[in-house]
């Protein structure tokens, strides 16, 4: 939310700016004032630090930080006992389900029907309000983590039948 603010805020103040100096700059080529054009040219300077400061976010710092986010998360995650109460026992294939995250952006899983993911296949950060995207044939699969690096925990939709959404219930993978 702040991130997006000061997106904003950046946009609004290096767009203002950039007109400001445009007009200075053909103010002075009009009037062949070379005061006018460096007021134009300096002006031009703020917005040319707003924008830059956004390419600098993403381009470099937001990566960064989804990198060591992929790091903390990566490991063993186990199905919680609360949520072995939710799934049949006949789509258990295992008594512990296990999902595993590598920090390469692949993961490993048992198979739950009901979860949507494959047995394997790729995982990023980064998605919708910090939820893990989970890559599979139909689309995407989303996953809410919580907790931090050692006690991380993965939270699911599971539906036992994809016709149902409203009886759609969160499951919960605790790391190992």
């Amino acid at each position: 939310m702040l991130e997006s603010l000061l997106f904003i805020f950046l946009i609004f103040v290096g767009g203002i700016t950039l007109i400001i100096s445009l007009i200075f700059i053909l103010i002075g080529l009009s009037k062949k004032s070379s005061k006018v054009k460096k007021i134009g040219y300096g002006i031009g300077i703020v917005s040319i630090l707003c924008f830059g400061l956004i390419a600098l976010y993403y381009l470099l710092i937001l990566p960064s930080l989804h990198k060591n986010q992929m790091d903390d998360l990566a490991g063993t995650y186990q199905l919680d006992d609360s949520s072995k109460q939710i799934i049949a026992k006949k789509e258990l294939h295992s008594q512990y389900p296990e999902l595993i995250l590598l920090a390469d952006g692949t993961y490993k899983f048992d198979e739950i029907e009901g979860v949507g993911l494959q047995k394997n296949g790729t995982w990023k950060t980064g998605g919708i309000d910090g939820m893990l995207e989970f890559d599979v044939k139909q689309g995407r699969e989303w996953a809410s983590p919580s907790g931090d690096e050692n006690d991380a925990t993965l939270t699911f939709e599971y539906q036992n039948n994809q016709d149902d959404r409203e009886n759609t219930k969160l499951i919960v993978f605790v790391k190992k």
